[in-house]
């Protein structure tokens, strides 16, 4: 665990303490050198050398904040993101009031594979116009990873600017874990789980095939014999690599 999982490519962060990596807000880093950072129509590249789960990318108007709740979010969260490089827009601070001139620090917050412990990683940038605005002869921002997975907005999780403008408005502090888009969400006006319900279907379904299969044999319709046992093809041998998995624009 010394090295660092992923990083800002762009715009460049905080040096990285592995020490005090799951620290909050920024993984126990101080703020470093300020990088110019267009006000709008900006991109955030991110590198990472591992599988990373559950990843954020937050922004605050503090200069150096001490509080994760400092911090909004403002894209859906990517439930997994393989090794590699990766680039997605940057906010539109104009959208939050904010100006050429305006300190920002930038967070990303995520999981390593299979590991619950959330990481903070910070980078330090300045706003600035976007006309004109020239990026470093080192940028680079592109798509170039094993695997992506996008959360729906719905199972994105949502802090701060984010969260006052949402449908949802709980009071409780967000969880850093997500299920992905196929976490379903509802209730019974039964009082009845989808669970227990499926159960007393299911047994009512067995009871009245038990019936029926009886009353088959007792006409002669069915005869019960050992049967042969049936083959399922391997197919553990075909490996064509790691799958890419398409991202949900």
């Amino acid at each position: 665990m010394g090295l660092l999982q992923s990083a800002f490519a762009w715009p460049p962060g905080r040096d990285f303490n592995v020490s005090s990596a799951t620290k909050a807000p920024c993984g126990g880093s101080p703020a470093g050198t300020r990088t110019s950072y267009p006000v709008k129509g900006g991109e955030i590249s991110l590198t990472s050398k591992t599988t990373l789960d559950n990843l954020n990318v937050l922004w605050t108007n503090e200069t150096d904040p001490s509080l994760f709740h400092a911090f909004s979010t403002y894209a859906n969260s990517l439930t997994e993101l393989g090794a590699g490089h990766y680039c997605q827009p940057g906010p539109d601070f104009t959208s939050y009031g904010l100006k050429a001139g305006d300190d920002v620090t930038l967070m990303l917050m995520y999981n390593l594979e299979d590991n619950g412990d959330n990481y903070f990683y910070c980078a330090d940038i300045t706003l600035t116009s976007a006309d004109g605005f020239t990026p470093s002869v080192n940028y680079m921002c592109s798509n170039l990873t094993s695997s992506i997975q996008v959360a729906s907005s719905q199972d994105s999780m949502k802090v701060g600017e984010t969260a006052s403008t949402s449908d949802t408005t709980s009071s409780e502090t967000p969880q850093a874990t997500f299920t992905g888009s196929s976490q379903t969400s509802g209730s019974s006006s039964s009082g009845l789980s989808a669970a227990a319900g499926g159960g007393i279907g299911a047994a009512i379904g067995m009871v009245v095939i038990a019936i029926l299969a009886a009353l088959a044999y007792a006409l002669g319709y069915v005869r019960f014999g050992k049967k042969k046992p049936v083959v399922l093809g391997d197919h553990a041998s075909d490996s064509t690599g790691v799958p890419v998995k398409a991202a949900q624009y």
